[in-house]
């Protein structure tokens, strides 16, 4: 870009695409979009643009440039009727969820659809057959397949079939709007990191300082091998959607470490999105993270700049950190702060005097010559739930010591934790602090015994349902007997946790056990069988109760996890059907994977009947969710597999499909103009409906070839003649993915 500023000639320079086609908007309404190109889809980035076409279908859809339609497909899922359009610069433009395509190609899909006895087809043409020139007529857009409602899918693909980001290849918006930065991310990658005191990630607020600038709300204190994340989102003038970025740059001390650009992708790369955002924090649902380092599979995206690292290990001191974020039309903001590296340290807490309204409170650094000078401090009720945050009436130093006045009324029979600041910005670990509250029996508190799989280790958690005073142990058993000591968390000061693992450390460990010292000592044995995937070897972990396994091969994780099964004492209930095994959580739930687990459940063998019988997980927006799976006899076991470790269960299917709203309807009379499609809604609440082949319609004796629309649960056939006067015959049959089927037939005239 060059611009005259008075009589000097300035030219800026910038990384930002420079695109030279004349490409038309490819479909005739106005320019707005609903999705842009990269955002997150399970287990793929989205590959193209979702153009709004005002909440209806039948736009027209043109050819954004001269060539030939190359490829033409229907089916009823996925991107249902699509048109591939070759252009003359190489390039390939993808058209999807169309309602027709021009008349001549709907009638050579309707001769391969009947010669193949099969709704779904794919046909190739070659350069000469379907010359079309920029402007043409395609079709008209739609909402067939997979869409959620009518839009069309706009995909720009380059020769190697990559998929390019349309709004930096030619299909530019209009847009002044300015990414908006949401939080910072910064987790551990080695077992000694250290982020605020804590082994655990930290999630932090951004502060708006600027129109196009933020900052970190203070300096934030590591120590050891870290990463940085970035939560945010994008907005286009005169639209309310939010979209993915389109770039982001990070520098430590003005020097750059990371970029990653959303351009263009190889689709064999597009699983690589759970390892390019922070798949722990989102299945947490504590938002979605673009990590700004790489690990040795996302380090193979192209998104990703070759020369970028992004993982710090920083030497002692403060490092300036600047993080830019930008779209694809040059918005751009910056997000300025600073880390500070230095072992961590701690602290102790005494009160030193008590009056009416005041508590005062001397906070002292252990093993520091650098005094406090600051603090934060929480109050916690007994049960461990933070409750608010306790601002000082005064503050002073005393030497190393500081001394702090706080109100008494807020800090009366609560759990109090204090976190020291030194003076050169070294946050402590915290310091819990019970005033006036008394301490839980420990002999009968409740223990809750779990396990976080962190990027390179693992830290095991003991929770209490109420506070205690005493310390706790833990001891692994199975692999060298190991006891480790475990230190209250900073998130509560009911949960415990010990400092981060290798994961190896937990091979062949067979139980874990609690001990909480005094008279008795409390020893509490959690069931707890691990398996460690590290190597090519294939490893299987089995539930406590044996009735559950999970094999991984020597591919599954992308990194040394350790996996292992629960059992769910109560799973959320089932509409429709009956559990007919325990429910198992697969864990650990957020960790990404590469290929899918294999999942085997035992069925009682008191159970005679094994059909209508399936495998389900839990998904939070669909319920219980089947999974293809297959049953063998002779093991009395059913075989699943998947590609997320969820909750999972048998369950029989009790409820049919449900037929209704079929169009022409039983008993009614029609003109043979007025009957156009022939339709049902089909919809199954459990196990579903797979496609369009487990769905029958039978007209007159004659199968009809059918469209059966995933999202709408609609069974649809478009006559291509009109009906025969007099009386017809409808039979409509339904197979649901357990083997439950539903039948309905129907009697009506035309005239």
């Amino acid at each position: 870009m060059i611009k005259v500023c008075g009589s000097l000639l300035i030219i800026f320079i910038t990384t930002f695409p420079i695109t030279a086609q004349d490409y038309l908007w490819p479909v005739e309404v106005r320019k707005s979009i609903s999705s842009n190109y990269g955002e997150y889809r399970p287990r793929r980035f989205h590959a193209g643009i979702d153009i709004k076409t005002n909440s209806t279908t039948g736009h027209k859809v043109i050819a954004v440039d001269d060539g030939y339609i190359w490829r033409v497909k229907v089916s009823s899922g996925g991107y249902g009727r699509v048109l591939y359009l070759q252009l003359k610069d190489g390039n390939i433009a993808v058209y999807a969820h169309l309602d027709s395509f021009i008349p001549i190609l709907d009638e050579i899909i309707t001769i391969e659809q009947k010669k193949r006895q099969s709704y779904s087809v794919d046909v190739y043409f070659e350069e000469n057959e379907f010359p079309i020139q920029k402007g043409y007529l395609l079709g008209y857009s739609g909402d067939s397949g997979g869409a959620f409602a009518p839009h069309l899918h706009f995909e720009l693909r380059d020769s190697l079939n990559r998929p390019l980001n349309p709004l930096s290849h030619g299909f530019e918006i209009r847009d002044k709007r300015l990414p908006v930065p949401e939080a910072l991310a910064v987790v551990p990658l080695s077992k000694n990191s250290v982020i605020n005191g804590s082994p655990l990630p930290q999630i932090f607020s951004l502060r708006r300082t600027k129109t196009n600038e933020y900052e970190f709300p203070d300096t934030i204190h590591v120590f050891g091998k870290i990463g940085l994340e970035i939560s945010t989102t994008d907005h286009i003038s005169g639209n309310s959607h939010s979209f993915n970025i389109y770039g982001a740059v990070l520098l430590i001390d003005g020097i750059e470490h990371y970029r990653i650009e959303f351009d263009r992708l190889p689709f064999e790369q597009s699983q690589l999105i759970e390892v390019e955002l922070d798949n722990s924090l989102k299945r947490l649902n504590d938002g979605e993270f673009h990590r700004l380092f790489t690990t040795e599979a996302s380090s193979q995206l192209d998104f990703i700049n070759k020369k970028s690292g992004g993982t710090l290990n920083l030497s002692p001191g403060y490092h300036r950190i600047a993080i830019k974020l930008y779209d694809a039309v040059k918005n751009l903001v910056r997000i300025k702060g600073f880390l500070y590296s230095t072992p961590p340290t701690d602290i102790k807490v005494a009160v030193s005097e008590i009056n009416m309204e005041t508590v005062t409170f001397i906070i002292s650094p252990i093993r520091s010559s650098f005094p406090i000078t600051n603090f934060i401090c929480y109050s916690f009720n007994k049960n461990g739930f933070v409750e608010q945050n306790i601002k000082s009436i005064s503050m002073k130093q005393d030497g190393r010591n500081l001394i702090v006045v706080l109100p008494e009324a807020g800090i009366r029979n609560r759990i109090l934790q204090f976190i020291g600041i030194s003076k050169t910005g070294t946050v402590s670990r915290p310091f819990h602090l019970p005033t006036n509250i008394q301490s839980a029996d420990y002999v009968t508190v409740d223990l809750t015994f779990s396990s976080a799989h962190l990027e390179n280790s693992v830290v095991l958690q003991v929770e209490t349902d109420e506070y205690i005073t005493q310390h706790v142990e833990l001891a692994i058993v199975g692999n060298g007997d190991k006891r480790y000591p475990m230190k209250t968390s900073r998130v509560t000061p009911t949960t415990f946790l010990t400092d981060p693992l290798d994961p190896t450390l937990l091979k062949g460990v067979k139980e874990v056990i609690v001990s909480i010292p005094g008279s008795p000592v409390r020893e509490t044995h959690f069931a707890f069988k691990p398996a460690v995937s590290e190597t090519k070897k294939p490893m299987v972990s089995v539930s406590p109760d044996g009735k559950c396994s999970v094999r991984a091969s020597g591919t599954t994780f992308y990194d040394t996890t350790v996996f292992w099964i629960e059992n769910v004492e109560q799973p959320v209930n089932v509409e429709g059907g009956i559990f007919m095994s325990q429910t198992y959580q697969l864990q650990p739930f957020d960790r990404p994977l590469q290929d899918s687990v294999r999942i085997a459940i035992a069925l009682d063998q008191s159970i005679r009947n094994a059909s209508k019988i399936g495998v389900f997980y839990y998904d939070q927006k669909e319920n219980w969710t089947y999974l293809p799976c297959r049953f063998s006899e002779k093991k009395y076991l059913f075989y699943s597999s998947a590609y997320s470790l969820e909750a999972v269960t048998l369950i029989e299917d009790t409820v049919k499909p449900l037929i209704s709203n079929v169009f022409p309807g039983n008993g009614g009379f029609y003109r043979y103009q007025d009957v156009e499609t022939i339709s049902a809604h089909i919809e199954d609440a459990l196990a579903g409906i797979k496609d369009e082949n487990a769905l029958w319609m039978i007209l007159d004796d004659k199968r009809l070839l059918c469209e059966y629309h995933p999202i709408k649960k609609n069974l649809s056939h478009r006559l291509d003649v009109p009906l025969t006067l007099g009386k017809h015959t409808l039979f409509i049959r339904a197979l649901d993915q357990v083997g439950n089927v539903a039948i309905k037939e129907i009697s009506f005239s035309v005239d």
